[in-house]
């Protein structure tokens, strides 16, 4: 992965597995578009419910740890350590190709490369080459996913971006580069410099080309899906756009800009997530509360975690207790949990507290749920 890792510091936990690796507090889908079907463990296999708590695959998949991944796309699951094999919303083998490496669907094709090659392509539904195998595989080329209709494409170590017949519509020009998301894209431009990745638990600094010798930390700005930069401003560090808004740091603070690169929130925040469901997530002295699209607060910094809307509700916390909160910072759902996720299509993932109703107590991994935004579980289990 590039330096810009997606996952903003203070939404996940740091896994006591091995040193510098990261783990989400509890499983739910993180891809916005993943299928609505939700993974429970039982021993040392998983399988899936759908929405309605039916369980639509029984637990037949290894389960190796973790609360990431594992999610369909497109009706199709990456198995994990499969190289490329992939199941049906059954748990049914459709594609087995013999690949080399696979990774999830996105925007109905994935990447994959045949074993007696170093190139990448991008495989259809089918398991067919949809993209033939023409990207190359070294330290300094590299592949990514489909996202908003293009993926970055890494090659001399330039970044540029593909559409779906699999030509740069973006020639390969940037020093760093994030996928597209809600047609704007984070680059790094000018060089040499020096990035210092803060997105994730496995802080790393890169030292990006140029004339001259490195010596300046990197700065980051937009592009659209022409390639243009849509500001002249660069920024000490960034997020994605979302709802029209991205934070941007400036010295030690986040504010947001607009699509035309225009401040319209000024930076005055320790940190800052992108918008979700009309309110974003800020920071200030340790604290997290919401604000609306002028900047200010629907619900003043009060808790120790939190994370964005989804769906009405927000999953908020002592990192010891979680609940859920609605835009008026209201409990629409009763009770606290030891574990909790945000909303993703209709539910939540929660681990129950002990001595909750509904608990196994004789579960030494404890007793989990799926909840409706009511509340309401439509399934329990015990791993």
């Amino acid at each position: 992965m590039t330096a810009f890792r997606l996952a903003l510091c203070f939404f996940v936990a740091v896994s006591a597995i091995a040193p510098c690796s990261s783990d989400h507090l509890i499983w739910i889908q993180r891809s916005p578009s993943a299928d609505p079907l939700y993974r429970f463990i039982k021993g040392d296999k998983f399988g899936y419910i759908d929405s309605t708590g039916k369980v639509v695959i029984p637990p037949t998949f290894r389960y190796l740890g973790g609360n990431h991944g594992a999610e369909f796309h497109d009706g199709l699951l990456e198995i994990a350590v499969s190289d490329g094999v992939y199941v049906d919303k059954s748990g049914k083998k459709v594609i087995d190709k013999g690949f080399h490496r696979g990774w999830d669907f996105s925007e109905g094709l994935a990447v994959a490369n045949r074993k007696e090659e170093r190139k990448w392509g991008y495989i259809d539904t089918t398991g067919e080459f949809a993209i033939s195998p023409r990207f190359d595989w070294s330290p300094n080329d590299y592949v990514w996913p489909f996202q908003d209709g293009y993926a970055k494409i890494k090659v001399a170590g330039k970044f540029g971006y593909i559409d779906r017949s699999g030509e740069f519509v973006i020639p390969p020009k940037f020093l760093e580069a994030e996928s597209f998301r809600n047609g704007m894209a984070r680059v790094i431009v000018d060089g040499p410099c020096v990035y210092f990745n803060s997105e994730g638990p496995c802080s790393d600094t890169i030292s990006l080309p140029g004339t001259g010798p490195a010596s300046q930390a990197c700065k980051q700005t937009f592009i659209d899906k022409s390639g243009r930069i849509i500001t002249d401003q660069r920024y000490d560090d960034t997020r994605d756009f979302a709802e029209g808004l991205a934070p941007v740091k400036v010295g030690s603070f986040w504010g947001y800009i607009d699509e035309k690169g225009m401040m319209v929130i000024p930076p005055r925040f320790d940190k800052a997530a992108p918008f979700a469901d009309g309110l974003a997530l800020v920071s200030e002295n340790d604290k997290y509360g919401f604000i609306d699209h002028a900047g200010a607060y629907v619900a003043r910094p009060s808790w120790a975690y939190a994370e964005s809307f989804s769906e009405g509700r927000a999953v908020v916390g002592d990192r010891y207790r979680y609940w859920y909160i609605d835009h008026d910072g209201g409990s629409p759902i009763p009770g606290k949990f030891a574990r909790a996720s945000s909303f993703f299509k209709g539910l939540a993932h929660v681990m129950l507290l002990p001595g909750d109703p509904g608990t196994d107590e004789s579960a030494q991994r404890g007793t989990f749920a799926y909840i409706d935004t009511n509340g309401k579980r439509v399934f329990v289990y015990s791993p």
